[in-house]
């Protein structure tokens, strides 16, 4: 029993870790960005990235870079889902607030908790929901403290990120105990670069490289801090269970937050910090009642 309470609560600090690196995410895509990088570039330089990190890690881990042919298919299905995702949620950004696109897109362990729930993969009782409910509603308070735009056709791109993070999140899990997260990662960065490479071949799209060092910096940031969110994410959802792994995963706001404070020296107003506070709270009280045969 003990041993499995330490493999569980191992998975929680895995993906809160996961959580912590994918803070650093949008920050560095910033960086590249206002340094003159297009979209596409750095889109590809992430999965190149992805490649260059994970071939020597899955050969040094004595995994097989290949995988059983039954498996190729659902993971092209994923890694389209995955470049499809991304597409939405910068689309999203030119109609509505960052803060309204998130706060779509982080409803998204509703949708695996009902998935989970219906398939009879994972049980979670009342509070649970409670709980997850009062972690969205923290996080609205945190991010939402500002008056944002509303554009209908924007909130719909925003609602069809949620739908594809939503089955990207549920199938991927699925995969990870036959194959493995550094595994699976490795062949979604391989096949999101072939779905790429087709998409600039037929369209004409904008390949601007980096002006200066910092953007180049950002790059390299942007793809690093990816492929270890989303490996650590993967491998800690293997000990907790992949409902549990998706509401841990909506502490990125807060490691966020923790950044700027301590980097960009900002402060809290007093809505964001009832807001950390209430998504903090509902977060532990998760934890403490979730499922006994996941955590």
């Amino acid at each position: 029993m003990t041993k499995l309470l330490k493999k569980r609560w191992n998975g929680v600090t895995i993906v809160l870790l996961s959580s912590f690196f994918f803070a650093f995410v949008p920050t560095s895509a910033k960086i590249a960005l206002d340094s003159g990088v297009s979209l596409m570039v750095l889109l590809i330089s992430r999965c190149i990235i992805g490649l260059i990190i994970l071939a020597p890690l899955t050969k040094s881990l004595g995994h097989s870079i290949f995988v059983d042919k039954s498996k190729v298919a659902t993971l092209i299905f994923v890694s389209v889902i995955s470049v499809c995702l991304i597409a939405s949620t910068y689309h999203a950004f030119e109609y509505i607030s960052i803060a309204l696109v998130l706060m779509i897109i982080y409803l998204f362990p509703i949708g695996v908790a009902l998935i989970t729930t219906i398939r009879g993969e994972e049980k979670l009782g009342r509070t649970q929901w409670f709980c997850i409910i009062g972690v969205l509603l923290g996080l609205g308070i945190l991010i939402l403290d500002k008056p944002s735009a509303t554009s209908i056709y924007g909130i719909s791109i925003s609602v069809i990120g949620l739908l594809l993070f939503i089955t990207f999140i549920y199938f991927t899990g699925k995969l990870v105990d036959d194959i493995g997260s550094v595994t699976i990662n490795l062949h979604l960065s391989f096949f999101s670069v072939i779905i790429l490479l087709i998409y600039i071949l037929v369209l004409p799209v904008e390949f601007l490289l980096p002006a200066n060092g910092v953007g180049w910096l950002g790059i390299i940031g942007n793809g690093v801090f990816y492929v270890l969110s989303y490996v650590l994410f993967f491998i800690g959802s293997k000990a907790v269970g992949i409902t549990t792994a998706s509401v841990l995963a909506l502490t990125e706001p807060l490691f966020a937050t923790i950044v700027a404070l301590f980097i960009l020296n900002q402060y809290l107003s007093l809505q964001e910090f009832s807001g950390f506070f209430v998504t903090i709270c509902f977060l532990l009280l998760f934890l403490i009642n979730a499922p006994k045969e996941k955590l």
